[in-house]
């Protein structure tokens, strides 16, 4: 059984920790995303994009097709 003190300062911390970690990896697949599509209309072949950016091609056809579609 855990019997452990709550701290609500200490909730807080953790919880504002995890939510700048969110943010951190929505903002790493913005910059991935980003990457993919640029790369793709400069020419790019998805096989380069996708060994390049260390995603698999099937990932990198994903990114494409959805930013086709916008």
């Amino acid at each position: 059984m855990l019997c452990a003190k709550y701290d609500y300062k200490m909730d807080i911390a953790v919880k504002q920790e995890e939510a700048f970690e969110d943010g951190m990896e929505k903002g790493k697949l913005q910059k991935a995303i980003e990457a993919v599509t640029n790369l793709y209309q400069n020419g790019v072949s998805i096989e380069v994009i996708a060994k390049s950016l260390n995603m698999t091609t099937e990932d990198v056809q994903k990114i494409i097709s959805k930013s086709q579609q916008a």
